[in-house]
């Protein structure tokens, strides 16, 4: 037999060299030869057929040797990526033909991974970044390839000097060259900063420097809060966040010449090294606009925000000029007034040691009116109720702010996945643009059924549910947007029970008008034993003015209450409440779910028969104020990080000083207020724990209440399920009245908690809030760490 050609490619892949060789041995010069027979040997997956099928050679072919067809077969065998060695040989030459032997190499194919000497990274951590399945192939450049990705995982967590190894176990019982992939981890230690050094840093000094770096700290033993592990990719961040801070300085030409990592003998330390190349400052002379026919120079420069001899700050103008958060910039003052395909291009001069001259040539064009308004996506919400909140209608010129305003309305209807809604537009001609707001429904009803156990009560259940896009017409498809309610709450035995049927229609005839009416029965058994019965009715508009975030509510309900024991605090038997309540609120935040931004207050009255000027005796007469504020802020550049504030504050009053008020009327605080009236929740104390109390009856409630509340929230996740989690801090107290009442007497709290949305049971989560102060029980000691269950929005 004689050998005519073997193989070995040599392809470099990092630290593994996997070799495959070619040798021709031949005693005369090129010879042809007709293939008369090809066969497999070495193979154990895969199948002959295959091997000889994808070689190119075929039974009949005359091919030279050495020559190309034998090259190119072991090549295309090779690029198949299954083998370590390939090597074509003639067995037997009979005249002019020959018989080829194709002699493979499998390489190892993947059982299983293990995992020694991890602590930092999960094994889930890990698995994710070897992309091996069982049965797939081993050739060690991806095998390195992933070991690579997997440390460049440990750098950035800051074991900069993890060593990962790999060994192939072959299976005992395999007869398919399965192996057990096995990487040993050694990990070393966590690598931190022990100091930064900067170097031409004429104009700041170091400290400064340093505090733009938000993620990478030097190490201080008092700072207990701030990490000093080293992490590379946020070093990087940091790095272009302080290029930031000197160009916004005014410093445009600023660069970070050198930047080195020096490590410590012992290398669990470093010295990160910045040598920085500042530049000159540079400040605005003149400001030149060119092709602005719409609108005159101190117009645009009013938008710019600059004047002559202001530090040039890079970010805020170009901001400015193409779009910042707050919408003032100069792009909206012709994308909100049609003039969809304006352009501005800035040109700048340097003048002497340390000005700019800008020139900025606009490109007004044409303005553009809107034509068709398409929805898609939209498989139960009926096409009205969509369209009815649209700021964007056919006919009116083309408005890029009343886009956002339309996108942020959608939102607050809870009926689509908010990060789905995709506004888009198409130019039809020169004067036209249709839009189109492309969604994604999702379920925005809830239904309850609970079994717990309160207090107060004892063990407490509820039944019920609520449809947000409810259909009169259609109430087994649903769609109109309407809003029905039914809820049945009872406690135990019959000490507790509430029910209600709640029904609003928020479009009456297409117009921004809001009806309802409501019916409930509830009876409390709680230190005093009271039952109401009543029915409301409600009508609503959204105004325009002071703008359209603003609307007014009002409310008439009639109701009897029947105190049948007052525990000598309230007078027995039947009174009747007739009440007008009217509301003014605003809510300009963009999301019912997980607010980012904007804010929401509402300011609310409830007048008690205080019209009638001889009120019957058996009639309640008193008139009720409340106050809400709450404000929404991103942090670092980020809407899912989320700074919330708010105050609430009530007060009640007699029409005269011997006016009947209604016990459910009073104000209550702590806790969580589920299954409570008039309740406000402060976590870390217990139910109702806080406000003016007897020592024969407990709280009895107050006139007036005053709370405030910061959160820092940040979003796990948003979609598909709403998570995120919260720090708070929050305060409050219930007073006999406003003159009893002290600031300085606030119940303090604070905690942590979670929130997610779970679809049909709606918003749910759990805080943990401590209680800084002696409320319940009276013992002289803070009342500690309380562990609160929360439905609804939060607090």
């Amino acid at each position: 037999m004689r050998r005519i050609t073997k193989y070995f490619l040599f392809p470099l892949f990092s630290l593994i060299v996997v070799s495959f060789s070619s040798t021709f041995t031949q005693q005369n010069n090129t010879e042809r030869y007709v293939i008369l027979g090809l066969s497999v040997e070495g193979n154990i997956i895969a199948e002959p057929a295959a091997i000889i099928g994808n070689s190119g050679l075929q039974i009949g072919d005359t091919v030279l040797v050495p020559g190309e067809a034998i090259r190119t077969a072991v090549s295309r065998l090779w690029a198949l990526n299954i083998f370590s060695d390939v090597e074509i040989i003639i067995e037997n030459t009979v005249n002019d033909g020959a018989y080829f032997l194709i002699r493979v190499e499998e390489f190892p194919r993947f059982a299983r991974l293990e995992i020694v000497g991890n602590d930092e990274l999960s094994e889930d951590d890990i698995t994710k970044k070897i992309p091996f399945t069982s049965g797939k192939p081993l050739p060690p450049f991806e095998i390195n390839k992933a070991i690579r990705e997997l440390k460049k995982q440990y750098d950035e967590k800051g074991y900069m000097f993890a060593t990962i190894n790999y060994v192939l176990e072959k299976l005992d019982t395999s007869t398919t060259n399965e192996v057990v992939l096995k990487l040993e981890i050694n990990e070393g230690k966590e690598v931190y900063v022990e100091r930064i050094e900067f170097d031409g840093n004429a104009t700041y000094n170091s400290n400064d420097l340093k505090s733009e770096f938000s993620e990478t700290h030097e190490y201080t033993w008092w700072k207990f809060w701030s990490s000093s592990k080293f992490d590379k990719k946020k070093y990087d961040e940091d790095k272009e966040k302080l290029i930031g801070f000197y160009r916004r300085n005014g410093y445009k030409d600023f660069q970070i010449a050198e930047d080195s990592i020096e490590f410590l003998e012992d290398n669990e330390a470093l010295i990160l090294h910045l040598k920085l190349d500042e530049g000159i400052q540079y400040k605005v002379r003149n400001i030149v606009w060119e092709g602005n026919s719409i609108y005159r120079a101190e117009i645009l420069n009013n938008r710019l925000g600059f004047v002559r001899g202001d530090v040039f700050d890079e970010e805020k103008f170009e901001q400015n000029l193409r779009g910042n958060q707050d919408q003032t910039d100069v792009a909206s003052l012709y994308l909100d007034n049609g003039y969809l395909t304006f352009n501005a291009e800035p040109e700048e001069k340097i003048v002497g040691e340390d000005s700019i001259d800008f020139t900025i040539r606009l490109a007004e064009r044409n303005q553009f009116r809107n034509g068709n308004i398409n929805i898609s996506g939209n498989t139960k919400t009926q096409d009205n109720v969509i369209r009815r909140e649209l700021y964007t209608l056919p006919g009116s010129y083309f408005n890029r702010a009343l886009m956002i305003r339309s996108i942020r309305q959608l939102s607050q209807l809870n009926y689509f996945n908010p990060e789905k809604i995709r506004p888009d537009y198409q130019l039809v001609d020169d004067k036209t643009v249709d839009l189109s707001y492309s969604l994604e429904e999702k379920s925005s009803d809830n239904v309850n059924a609970s079994i717990g156990y309160s207090q107060a009560f004892g063990a407490t259940g509820a039944l019920g549910f609520t449809i947000n896009n409810f259909s009169l017409r259609e109430p087994f498809i649903g769609g109109a947007g309407q809003i029905l309610n039914f809820e049945w709450q009872f406690g135990e035995g019959s000490r507790f029970r509430t029910f209600s049927l709640n029904f609003t229609e928020p479009w009456l005839y297409n117009t921004p008008t809001t009806v309802g009416f409501s019916i409930f029965d509830t009876r409390q058994i709680y230190y005093y034993d009271l039952r109401q019965t009543g029915i409301s009715g409600r009508i609503g508009r959204r105004l325009k003015f002071p703008d359209d975030f603003f609307r007014g509510d009002w409310t008439v309900r009639y109701q009897q209450n029947n105190v049948f024991n007052g525990v000598r605090y309230y007078t027995e038997g039947k009174t009747q409440q007739f009440t007008i309540s009217q509301e003014f609120s605003r809510n300009s935040s963009d999301s019912p779910i997980f607010p980012s931004q904007g804010s929401a207050f509402s300011i609310s009255t409830d007048f008690s028969n205080v019209f009638r000027t001889s009120p019957n005796p058996s009639s309640t007469f008193f008139h009720k104020w409340n106050f809400s504020g709450e404000k929404y802020i991103p942090l670092f550049g980020t809407n899912k990080l989320v700074l919330y504030a708010s105050t609430i504050s009530g007060l009640i009053v007699g029409g005269k000083n011997d006016s009947l008020i209604s016990p459910i009327e009073f104000f209550y605080m702590g806790g969580t207020g589920i299954g409570y009236f008039s309740t406000t929740p402060l976590r870390g104390y217990e139910d109702r724990s806080i406000g003016p109390r007897s020592s024969s009856s407990g709280n009895i409630g107050g006139k007036f209440f005053l709370k405030t509340a910061m959160e820092l929230r940040f979003s796990v996740a948003l979609n598909p399920i709403p998570i995120y989690v919260l720090g708070f801090a929050e305060s409050g107290n219930v007073w006999d009245s406003p003159k009893r009442a002290d600031i300085f007497d606030m119940k303090r709290a604070v905690g942590l908690g979670a929130r997610i949305l779970i679809n049909p049971l709606g918003m749910v989560g759990f805080d943990y809030g401590y209680g800084f102060d002696d409320v319940e029980p009276r013992d002289g000691k803070a009342d500690g760490w309380k562990f609160h269950f929360v439905f609804g929005r939060g607090f």
